[in-house]
């Protein structure tokens, strides 16, 4: 008769990318990017179509922007995605 299979422990759940200290340089590079453009969250929102609110949820981490997002967002601050990975990359790799 077969042996019933023993259940496989359980890995420890990744901590989710909100919660790791990397991603407090992701919302300052947010912030950042739209000081230096001279830019109210308003501003922002209108040139995203969207509103303050949004821009101020996107900068806390209420919400997460996906790729597009942080394209629009760093064009509509006069910037690139490029630019934007760049200075995180930057940022991480001062705090390592």
């Amino acid at each position: 008769m077969a042996q019933p299979k023993k259940p496989r422990p359980k890995a420890p759940p990744a901590p989710k990318s909100l919660h790791r200290p990397e991603y407090a340089a992701v919302l300052k590079t947010l912030v950042d990017l739209r000081g230096e453009a001279g830019l109210l969250q308003a501003e922002l929102g209108r040139k995203l179509g969207r509103s303050q609110s949004y821009v101020s949820m996107a900068e806390r981490g209420i919400i997460r922007l996906d790729a597009l997002q942080l394209h629009d967002w760093s064009s509509a601050c006069g910037s690139t995605l490029t630019a934007f990975a760049k200075r995180l990359e930057k940022s991480w790799a001062k705090n390592t």
